[in-house]
């Protein structure tokens, strides 16, 4: 345990912290997919994170390249056979262990005809990017993005074009990727490639936020809603095996409704989108930044829960026996006025966005009865927990809970939890968090029971999220039914500056410390820290 701290000051009228757990009582097994990540063609993500960048890619064009004397090439060692980005490949595989990845959009994919992206790469053509500005050259495809999955050991997961694209467009690119008959399109990819076998595609999504105004060919939830049923019904006449996720919004929304009303009996998976720290507020108010980023994630958790009665409310309807899932398939902290189109949204990240993340992650291991995929936008560069240079990558604030939750809360089951907390009484954002939800908790929990397949020892991985600014907390542990061993494992993230951030010469300012302690029954967790600890059961 660390050194004691006071629990509350003098006087004060919050409830004395307390944390139950039960590992008898199970949530769901975490689904490793929660995991995930996203690569759009925007910014530095595609050119310049899994490809090098070139003279001509983002912020430059064939037209106005980059001066010889400012550009710097990717050294070879840098790079795998295939011609990708080794780094950044071997931390999303090796480190954070990223199991499935969304590609190519995001609201690129509302105007992208993926015919343009395959083929001898000199004929492919260059076209105007509409939905972030800029020019798209076509060189980063189809078969380049699955060759890129299977070096990464990663399940690709694909977004139909809804906006200007057609339902042949769909069914094309569905026989391009999973084809196995002696037809045109499977034959086009065998060309294409060199090899006979499939691309094998499992995971399509239908669409892209297809009810915002800033979409290409955006539409009303019951013209996505008939369309996208039709569009289901002729995608599994190419390939049944083939699991849908249908285009949701926050999961709150009108929207949300009509479309799993509909949907319910022919999709897989429902998707939500949201990001914390998004939208409008009086910034000149700068110190109540830190609430309205880290208490943020508490209202996907609400998204979640309400989205899930509407998923029940819709099996109902249409008597529909089988599970339908969450694709929480686009989450983060983006700043729309920090990372914008203008710098490809790049976004640097401080100590509260890591809690942020940290908090996110908790409820997407608390939701493991309906989350089955998250991914984090986005996997490189943009709004992302890494940032390349030509020579070189480094890790920031956001990597760390993404890396312990990765390493230590996957492959286990999620149990229940019981938290008393003290709770944050200021401005969040969105403001709904405390009108509607309540006040959120300072504190923020989620715990995994793990059993070793070699030896059958258990352990209990307990994630914790101090959220207040100032105040520690020592909270007493009970662990029902259970004994805890002494040595415990401690992870902890932390910075005295809650504004510190990591940067090129400062590439591990913010990272995890690790160190043994005891158990005694009760834990002190530091004023805006972020803590993992595993337990082992006796």
């Amino acid at each position: 345990m660390s050194a004691a701290a006071p629990r509350h000051a003098p006087g004060s009228t919050e409830p004395e912290p307390a944390l139950d757990i039960f590992p008898s009582a199970p949530i769901a097994p975490v689904s490793p997919r929660i995991f995930s990540g996203f690569l759009e063609h925007l910014g530095r993500c595609i050119y310049g994170g899994i490809l090098p960048a070139t003279r001509t890619t983002f912020p430059y064009t064939p037209r106005q390249p980059c001066p010889d004397a400012r550009f710097v090439a990717t050294p070879p060692e840098l790079l795998t056979p295939q011609g990708f980005r080794a780094d950044v490949l071997e931390v999303l595989r090796d480190e954070l262990r990223v199991p499935l990845v969304r590609w190519p959009g995001g609201n690129f994919v509302s105007s992208y005809n993926w015919k343009d992206g395959v083929g001898p790469k000199e004929e492919r053509r260059r076209r105007p990017e509409l939905a972030w500005g800029g020019e798209e050259s076509n060189q980063f495809g189809t078969d380049e993005f699955i060759a890129w999955c299977r070096v990464a050991k990663i399940e690709p997961y694909i977004v139909l074009n809804m906006g200007t694209g057609t339902l042949e467009d769909a069914l094309h690119w569905i026989e391009y990727c999973n084809g196995t008959g002696d037809t045109y399109y499977a034959n086009l990819r065998r060309k294409n490639t060199g090899r006979d076998e499939p691309h094998g595609v499992k995971y399509w999504g239908l669409g892209n936020e297809v009810w915002g105004e800033w979409q290409v060919g955006q539409q009303t939830a019951s013209a996505y809603a008939t369309k996208a049923r039709q569009w289901t019904h002729a995608i599994r006449l190419v390939d049944p095996s083939v699991v849908l996720v249908a285009c949701g919004e926050t999961g709150v929304n009108h929207w949300d409704g009509v479309v799993l009303d509909e949907l319910a009996d022919k999709v897989d998976m429902h998707s939500i989108h949201l990001y914390t720290g998004f939208g409008p507020r009086d910034r000149s108010q700068a110190e109540k930044e830190y609430g309205r980023s880290v208490y943020g994630p508490d209202a996907a958790e609400y998204s979640i829960e309400v989205c899930k009665g509407l998923i029940n409310k819709a099996r109902f309807a249409r008597n529909v026996g089988k599970p339908l899932k969450i694709a929480f398939d686009e989450y983060g902290v983006w700043d729309e006025t920090v990372g914008t189109p203008q710098n490809g949204l790049e976004q640097f990240y401080n100590l509260a966005d890591a809690l942020a993340m940290a908090s996110w992650l908790n409820v997407f291991v608390r939701q493991a009865d309906v989350v089955d995929i998250a991914c984090i936008a986005q996997s490189v560069n943009v709004i992302s927990p890494l940032i390349t240079s030509p020579t070189g990558l480094f890790r920031q604030t956001i990597y760390w809970p993404l890396y312990l939750f990765s390493r230590y809360m996957r492959d286990g089951t999620s149990v229940r939890i019981s938290l008393v907390s003290p709770t944050f009484s200021g401005e969040t954002l969105p403001q709904w968090i405390s009108s509607v939800k309540g006040q959120p908790n300072d504190l923020d929990a989620s715990a995994v029971l793990h059993i070793d397949p070699q030896t059958g020892a258990r352990s209990l991985r307990l994630a914790v999220v101090n959220r207040s600014e100032r105040s520690s907390y020592d909270v007493p542990i009970r662990v029902a039914f259970e004994r805890i061993q002494e040595d415990v494992e401690v992870h902890e993230l932390w910075h005295e500056d809650v504004k510190a951030r990591n940067g090129w010469g400062k590439e591990n300012e913010v990272s995890v410390k690790t160190r043994s302690g005891k158990w005694e029954g009760r834990w002190t967790f530091r004023e805006h820290s972020f803590t993992l600890l595993v337990l082992c059961l006796q």
